[in-house]
């Protein structure tokens, strides 16, 4: 009887997702996997971030076609020296639940933040900001330890406020807060409804959202674990928004019945190779700011070691599976494509192909083959390495064949282990226990969005305090970065030769190993009216509000 009850549910779930697809007041947007929170301060993934974009406004917006700061909570105004900003946030904007949103839960968020009770992956994006003033309850002057160029990319893009009266003022609550995964107050035009684990979660619209009003009133976020089921999910309509690749847009049968959105993407799909010891992963620097010395990966510690991989696989075939018209290309570093226009690396050549030198390479560094087995090894250490990684997009997949198959040629065991998401990423990335792994990483509008998170020593904060994820450090690569960033004037022919440096640094010491450049495809269905998404959109496009869905 239990059994039936069980089945009985399951369908239940299955038929309210399928037919709110087919509601004209419910959109139903795919996301790869769960949530793991609904805190703007603490999120990490991108899955938490795809939600919170409905409920939680910043103080700005992104254009969604030249990705320039727009007002949305607030507008503001500039010293002539570029560090000092004054915010005044719009008047009447309320919490979903009535109370209003003022300067003091601006001033919350940074310090909650910047507390040391909160273990908050914003704290570097904090970096370049000296205070948060209140002047009254709607204006707050920000002021920086220097002119930012990369400012509203990073710090401004961060300070997502968050509803104070609902948390503790010493933020003795803030990590374990209810709110967290079931917020009851937000600032965006969809407030929470309700979630369930690993199926979806259903959002509302907000009546207090100081936007005005929206045509659809309902989201639903269904979780597409599997980028196989997602053409099929399209296809029934159990999803009405897809994100994916040209190689799958290819695979959609009666495109007609789509919109599609195509653009460069400012993302990087990264193989990562450890640079410290897996079992005992450290900080970069201590509690007091000192550097830590970290005890080198004993299979990736070695920059030759690291070249090696790099030049063992066929990354030009690897583009290839993204389809032959998608113009998907090598990656030489952080700086992608999509940024080129202004800031051009396209003359630092991305590692070729060479299994030949890569083996003189594993050799120089003292990996041979003493017992023939077909597996290099040093010291009484055979080459086999786990690569950890979650099957979110089809491009990890086939990298992680396509290493595992021609890095074994030269003498490199590698056993794919795939995980659920949720998992990956609370046990093995973000806690760094791994040697060798597959992500992807996005850096939104700003040239050094990717560079800086996952480059900077700062950032090689175990357990998700940072995103260099590598644990590589270079004092000069830090030293690159930072002028960059506080270049007077921002010019792009004074930062162009530091970030070409940096690059260039990068890619000849293997920081990451840089896979190929994506295309972004978002993809309609056609029931969806008055449909736009720009390259540089947010989590939920600016035009949503005044799309509709035919009956």
């Amino acid at each position: 009887m239990k059994k039936l009850v069980l089945v009985a549910l399951l369908l239940m779930m299955a038929t309210f997702v399928v037919a709110s697809a087919q509601s004209t007041d419910t959109a139903i947007w795919s996301i790869s996997g769960d949530i793991s929170t609904l805190n703007p301060a603490l999120v990490t993934d991108g899955n938490s971030f795809t939600v919170l974009g409905a409920m939680f406004d910043g103080l700005f917006r992104a254009n969604p076609d030249t990705g320039l700061p727009e007002p949305n909570l607030a507008t503001w105004t500039v010293s002539d020296d570029g560090t000092v900003y004054t915010f005044t946030l719009q008047d009447g904007a309320k919490w979903s639940d009535g109370e209003p949103i003022t300067s003091a839960d601006v001033k919350f968020t940074y310090d909650a933040i910047m507390s040391d009770a909160v273990e908050s992956p914003r704290k570097t994006d904090m970096a370049s900001i000296a205070s948060v003033e209140l002047v009254d309850d709607q204006t707050f002057i920000v002021t920086l330890t220097s002119a930012n160029c990369t400012i509203w990319g990073n710090g401004f893009g961060s300070l997502v406020p968050l509803p104070s009266h609902l948390y503790a003022a010493d933020f003795s609550d803030f990590m374990t807060n209810e709110n967290n995964m079931a917020p009851t107050a937000v600032s965006g035009p969809f407030m929470f409804e309700s979630h369930s684990a690993g199926e979806f979660v259903r959002l509302t619209a907000n009546p207090n959202w100081h936007g005005g009003s929206v045509k659809i009133p309902n989201i639903v976020y269904r979780m597409v674990t599997d980028p196989a089921l997602l053409n099929q999910a399209l296809e029934t309509g159990s999803v009405d928004y897809g994100f994916m690749y040209p190689d799958q847009l290819a695979q959609i049968p009666n495109p007609e019945n789509y919109s599609t959105f195509l653009y460069p993407n400012a993302n990087a799909p990264i193989v990562i190779m450890n640079f410290q010891d897996s079992e005992n992963p450290q900080n970069a620097y201590d509690a007091d700011g000192n550097p830590v010395e970290l005890t080198p990966n004993k299979f990736f510690g070695d920059s030759r070691v690291r070249e090696a991989i790099a030049m063992g696989y066929d990354k030009a075939a690897l583009a290839l599976t993204q389809g032959e018209t998608s113009g998907s290309v090598p990656l030489s570093g952080p700086i992608v494509p999509s940024f080129y226009s202004a800031y051009d690396m396209s003359d630092i050549a991305p590692w070729a192909y060479d299994p030949e030198k890569a083996t003189a390479l594993l050799a120089e560094a003292g990996w041979t083959d003493t017992n023939g087995n077909g597996t290099v090894d040093k010291d009484g250490v055979e080459f086999e390495v786990d690569l950890v990684y979650s099957k979110l997009v089809d491009l990890w997949s086939n990298a992680a064949l396509i290493m595992q198959d021609q890095l074994s040629q030269i003498g490199i065991k590698i056993n794919i282990i795939e995980q659920e998401w949720s998992a990956y990423l609370g046990n093995v990335l973000l806690p760094g226990k791994f040697d060798l792994t597959i992500v992807g990483f996005g850096g939104g509008t700003e040239v050094d969005g990717i560079a800086y998170n996952l480059l900077h020593s700062k950032n090689v904060i175990i357990g998700g305090g940072g995103f260099n994820l590598a644990a590589y450090v270079n004092p000069r690569v830090d030293e690159l970065l930072d002028q960059a960033r506080t270049t007077s004037g921002c010019a792009v022919a004074d930062r162009l030769p530091l970030y070409r440096e940096m690059q260039q640094i990068v890619h000849d010491e293997v920081a990451y190993d840089w896979l190929v450049s994506t295309t972004q495809v978002h993809v309609l269905n056609s029931r969806i009216n008055d449909s736009y998404i720009g390259q540089w959109d947010g989590l939920l496009p600016i035009t949503f509000p005044n799309w509709s869905i035919s009956g």
